[in-house]
């Protein structure tokens, strides 16, 4: 099963179009811009994902298997069109498993009235991961997993991070592994025996 996010998509059609994302993770304010922003970017990813797949004979499905509502005002702010998870259509992403077909899901929630909602991806990834009760989860980023990179918690300043992170404070995590770190140790928490966080650039 592979979960995408959208943000460095993001991030470029909003510089070539001119437009400032009010966020880019998919955790913050989403407004009517960025959400579009996150259509596009999210709905082409997905295609060239499709297209991966396609070259290496597997069949694969983009799916609406993530139902989602308002994240709402969280202290005093409204967060308008960012989503939160509020189940997975396990049975759509297990028939498809079972007739041999990769679900894709991309950061987009719906809702009963067919609204869609950014979401995190990192957390749909452990939302899915949760419902399906996967054994392991790996988080594809471009960093070489997570450093500890605070100096006042010696000899791990520096140092590749193992095990046991989610007892370190946010402040030992960079920001761009940040969200990594925390679905990492929410996805342990919810019973995944297994999560990885490896760099997709190296072969």
């Amino acid at each position: 099963m592979l979960v995408h996010g959208a943000s460095a998509q993001i991030k470029a059609l909003a510089d070539e179009q001119h437009v400032k994302p009010s966020n880019l993770d998919g955790g913050g304010v989403t407004d009517a811009a960025t959400l579009k922003l996150a259509l596009t970017g999210a709905n082409r990813l997905t295609h060239e994902i499709l297209e991966g797949l396609s070259a290496n004979d597997l069949r694969a499905a983009c799916t609406n298997a993530v139902i989602a509502h308002p994240m709402g005002i969280l202290q005093g702010v409204d967060h308008l069109l960012t989503g939160k998870v509020e189940r997975v259509d396990v049975e759509l992403l297990q028939t498809l498993l079972a007739q041999g077909i990769v679900p894709v899901i991309p950061p987009l929630g719906f809702d009963g009235d067919g609204k869609t909602y950014r979401v995190n991806s990192d957390n749909v990834a452990v939302a899915v991961a949760e419902a399906l009760k996967a054994v392991k989860l790996i988080f594809i980023t471009t960093a070489d997993g997570l450093f500890c990179q605070w100096q006042a918690h010696p000899p791990d300043a520096g140092q590749r991070i193992r095990q046991r992170c989610w007892k370190k404070p946010k402040r030992d995590f960079a920001a761009e592994t940040l969200s990594k770190a925390q679905h990492a140790a929410a996805a342990c928490r919810a019973g995944v025996q297994r999560v990885h966080i490896i760099n997709g650039q190296r072969g």
